[in-house]
């Protein structure tokens, strides 16, 4: 997960992107879509406001973000593949099958390949491996979540 104190996430997203502004406030308002998606999915409280903010970042404020207008055609069968994945990591979850819960509990998290791609996009292979093993040290090495406790939620 990533810092919820707004400056440090700032710092990191900044400097996943290389200091690309748009790019590192396209990142944002997913890593907020994301996260509001997954509070209306699990909590009845507030979703009424969740999903009003949710279509408001959809409709007012994603499509006006400079990064994405210049690389949605190239994002947006990512994004597809990212929701794709995250509703068969739920059915995953409840099948009761061994392997697929293992897959599961990976691909759950799939948004983060969001931030390799755009990664990759403005500075290239490299840059896109350093920000994929800085990220995964960030957001998932300190977990101690396992599959178990997953499939249980």
């Amino acid at each position: 997960m990533l810092p919820e104190d707004l400056a440090e996430r700032r710092q990191m997203l900044l400097r996943w992107t290389q200091g690309h502004q748009a790019a590192a406030d396209f990142l944002h308002q997913m890593s907020e879509m994301v996260r509001l998606a997954d509070d209306i999915v699990d909590e009845t409280e507030q979703r009424q406001r969740n999903v009003c903010w949710l279509l408001s970042r959809a409709w007012t404020v994603l499509p006006f973000n400079a990064f994405y207008q210049a690389h949605g055609i190239t994002l947006a069968p990512l994004l597809n593949t990212i929701i794709v994945r995250w509703q068969q990591s739920d059915e995953f979850r409840v099948s009761g099958d061994s392997l697929k819960q293992q897959f599961g509990f990976v691909i759950r998290e799939d948004i983060g390949t969001l931030t390799v791609a755009v990664a990759s996009i403005i500075g290239g292979y490299e840059h896109a491996k350093q920000v994929a093993d800085e990220m995964f040290s960030a957001c998932h090495s300190a977990s101690t979540e396992t599959v178990e406790d997953w499939v249980k939620e």
